[in-house]
């Protein structure tokens, strides 16, 4: 009987074969792994130009595209809409410079410009599906740096009449003689106890001021809490004077700045009511517009003063500046 020796293996050959087979087992097993990475890292790219964790809207990323008019038209959300906050946001807080200021008194040597952003295009409130006027919805996003003077502080004005406007505040002055709330002629009140301010100093807050013309309910709303409900005389609404957004500024000229950030400012021409103002709240600070056919304004302040509601009622800015390290909400 012939015995066959098994021919040896040199040495180091097993080791290197093993290591192989592992390999390929390990892409076998892990290969689809690797190709939903590399399709995720490709898909951040494609989109946003890079991997952001926490991406910010660029100014007019987002915007209304109306088609046609009136109850046949139809509106949509186009770009790139995700709620996403804004690279800047808009600093009304009262600008102040050196120089002479006769009113002053020689010496004091400065003299306050005040900042805001008017809109001289009249702002039809009525809804496009009929001539009726059921009231309007004003919302936005203010960081309230504190009372700089004893004088009131505007958030958004429709420049009133007699008896025809709209006038929020975030301060009401030393005496409450203004706000929070101005609509058709009458102010809703302030709360009891209240300070006469709005928000909380050095926070972002979400206010909303909501106005039933058919009731004449207002409310004002901070964080979505009730703030100050009246009812007031029920008359139409119109805007037949400019909007001025970060001040308030009445017939005789005279102007009340917002001390602070103010971004995001939707008009509704309807009271569009808690289940809409829930979505608005939780979509944050760069929260995109619902209720598009009632949409009537639209300014997310983000490095511009353009109107993305479709109507283009863009706005000019004095003196505000729009700062990218603004606090975080």
């Amino acid at each position: 009987m012939v015995t066959r020796r098994r021919r040896a293996v040199p040495k180091g050959q097993k080791s290197k074969k093993t290591e192989l087979q592992m390999a390929l087992e390990y892409i076998i097993s892990y290969g689809w792994m690797l190709l939903i990475v590399a399709a995720l890292i490709f898909f951040f790219f494609y989109m946003d130009g890079s991997i952001n964790l926490n991406p910010k809207a660029a100014p007019g990323s987002c915007m209304v595209v109306r088609y046609g008019t009136g109850a046949s038209g139809s509106a949509n959300l186009e770009g790139v809409c995700k709620n996403y906050a804004p690279q800047t946001a808009s600093n009304f807080g009262t600008l102040i410079a050196s120089g002479y200021n006769s009113s002053e008194g020689k010496g004091k040597g400065k003299i306050s410009y005040p900042s805001y952003v008017i809109v001289s295009s009249p702002i039809n409130f009525y809804a496009p599906q009929s001539w009726q006027d059921p009231g309007f919805t004003l919302s936005a996003w203010v960081y309230w740096f504190g009372p700089s003077n004893t004088n009131c502080q505007g958030i958004f004005n429709t420049m009133p009449g007699p008896s025809s406007g709209i006038g929020l505040f975030g301060y009401g002055g030393n005496n409450g003689a203004c706000g929070p709330l101005w609509v058709n002629g009458s102010y809703v009140k302030w709360p009891k106890a209240n300070n006469y301010t709005l928000v909380s100093a050095n926070a972002w807050e979400f206010v909303v001021a909501e106005y039933n013309q058919a009731t004449g309910n207002a409310t004002v709303f901070v964080d979505n809490k009730v703030f100050s409900n009246s009812t007031v005389t029920p008359r139409p609404f119109t805007s037949v004077n400019a909007t001025t957004i970060g001040a308030d500024i009445w017939p005789s000229k005279a102007v009340y700045p917002f001390n602070g950030y103010v971004t995001n400012v939707q008009l509704y021409n309807t009271p569009l009511g808690m289940n809409y103002l829930d979505q608005m709240y939780m979509a944050g600070l760069g929260g995109d517009p619902i209720a598009l056919q009632n949409l009537v304004g639209w300014w997310p302040l983000n490095g511009d003063t353009a109107d993305y509601s479709g109507y283009g009622n863009g706005g000019t800015a004095v003196n505000i500046t729009y700062s990218g390290g603004y606090p975080a909400p």
